[in-house]
């Protein structure tokens, strides 16, 4: 596994999917890499390159103190405390089997399509996992967001089952620490639309929408851009008011080496994620397309990421919901 220490990360700077692309001379896996960074937050997150099968890090627990001396006199003896963690990198991905008389009869089209859909499913589906992974009730995936912030934790803060309002959002904000880089916020598009809702009741100049280079809309508030995931693979919602209560959530990351970030493995010694067409194989006249990544994901610092949870939907919601 590759090991960390408790000073500034030393391996090469995590690449960001997008960043990734730039990079990559491989038709097949260009395609692959851009549906993949069709998603904000996947868009967004860093991947970080690591050796073996994991990755050991030295999370700050403590710093050590410091203070005043007068003249003649020595400084006090201190040392931070450290907790040793690991992460590990999962196998993930799928075999796509098309059958020879699809390719046949309507062409090389009707391959590259399923292949396209595989890797939308595998997009959906961690990204689903990054925010609701549990390991206990899957060995083989990671914990995710709401699996790492429980509402018992130092990092989340409780909204009290009620409708979003700013100040509780401001305290989220502030308690993450960015680190130097711009902090995003995570959440359902139901919320985007709750918090774009009170922005414009309260005439709130924190809220704004921009367009970007590639004409995407944009939005933020307080300087953290709003990143949004909608459904799974399965069409269930990912971030849905389905939390205890009937409520919900937003996180606040640091993304980066040192914060939030995902892991990727090397395979046959190129990170990033492989796609091999097997040929028809010999048991069945089908066409088998393997797509593989060895990945996971990591909060690499204990402020990095915080949760608000316990947010109801707005009084409007509730009332058209109810019978």
């Amino acid at each position: 596994m590759t090991s960390l220490g408790p000073g500034p990360i030393s391996l090469a700077m995590g690449l960001t999917l997008i960043e990734a692309a730039k990079y990559e001379t491989r038709l097949e896996h260009l395609a692959v890499l851009r549906t993949f960074s069709e998603g904000e937050l996947l868009g967004r997150l860093p991947f970080l390159n690591i050796n073996g099968s994991g990755l050991f890090y030295a999370a700050e627990a403590e710093l050590p103190a410091v203070g005043f001396r007068a003249v003649n006199e020595g400084y006090s003896q201190s040392y931070g405390v450290i907790d040793q963690r690991a992460e590990a990198v999962h196998l993930f991905g799928g075999d796509v089997d098309v059958d020879r008389s699809i390719v046949d009869l309507m062409g090389p089209e009707a391959r590259a399509s399923q292949i396209e859909m595989k890797i939308r499913s595998m997009r959906l589906t961690l990204e689903a996992t990054i925010v609701n992974g549990d390991a206990s009730a899957d060995a083989r995936a990671f914990d995710g967001l709401a699996k790492r912030l429980p509402p018992a934790d130092a990092m989340a803060i409780d909204n009290g089952d009620a409708p979003l309002s700013f100040d509780p959002l401001d305290a989220l904000i502030d308690s993450v620490d960015g680190m130097g880089r711009p902090k995003v916020l995570l959440m359902s598009r139901a919320m985007r639309r709750q918090l774009n809702a009170l922005a414009r009741s309260e005439q709130c100049c924190s809220y704004s929408a921009e367009t970007n280079a590639l004409g995407m809309t944009v939005h933020r508030y307080q300087d953290c851009e709003i990143l949004t995931v909608d459904r799974d693979a399965q069409g269930r919602e990912v971030m849905g008011y389905d939390e205890a209560g009937g409520t919900s959530s937003i996180y606040c990351l640091a993304l980066g080496d040192q914060g939030v970030t995902g892991l990727q493995g090397p395979f046959q010694g190129r990170y990033g994620i492989s796609v091999r067409d097997l040929g028809e194989v010999p048991d069945a006249p089908v066409f088998r397309t393997r797509v593989d990544w060895y990945v996971g994901f990591a909060v690499l610092h204990p402020r990095s990421a915080g949760r608000l949870h316990g947010i109801t939907p707005p009084a409007a919601m509730t009332a058209a919901a109810a019978p």
